[in-house]
């Protein structure tokens, strides 16, 4: 008997070397989201938040993975005592949310940072805003920029 073959997210996380990756998933919207911990040595992990469409929900995922050894690199590199993280909101389609539909998102999103009890905090970064963090740190506290 053969062993199984692994999916496509079994061979991204199989080969990754970071800590941990934690996936949540908006169902009103059909949004994923991943938060990936590359590394926790130095403190914990923090880094920006992505928000944006990908073609597939594994194209979020090894683009947080991949951005998150970044943030680890940079961190590193000036004694900052973080390690590093990066979350990705991976829209369904590619019209990026406004107005209330935004802010449900983003609280959404708060609530699975807080969910995560400390382990990252979360910044903005490609599509996010110091105005949408404001928003996120009224369900969560580990919130930065």
């Amino acid at each position: 008997m053969s062993p199984p073959k692994l999916i496509p997210m079994e061979n991204l996380l199989a080969a990754w070397d970071g800590e941990s990756v934690s996936i949540h998933r908006d169902r009103e919207t059909g949004t994923w989201m991943f938060v990936c911990v590359h590394s926790t040595t130095l403190g914990s992990a923090a880094g920006g938040t992505r928000m944006k469409h990908y073609p597939r929900p594994t194209d979020a995922l090894a683009d947080g993975m991949r951005l998150s050894e970044a943030m680890s690199l940079k961190f590193a590199c000036v004694d900052f005592p973080h390690g590093g993280g990066k979350a990705v909101i991976a829209l369904p389609g590619p019209e990026v949310p406004q107005g209330e539909a935004r802010r449900r998102l983003l609280h959404e999103y708060g609530a699975f940072i807080n969910s995560l009890g400390g382990l990252y905090s979360c910044a903005p970064d490609m599509n996010t805003s110091a105005a949408d963090m404001d928003v996120v740190a009224e369900v969560s506290p580990y919130v930065f920029c």
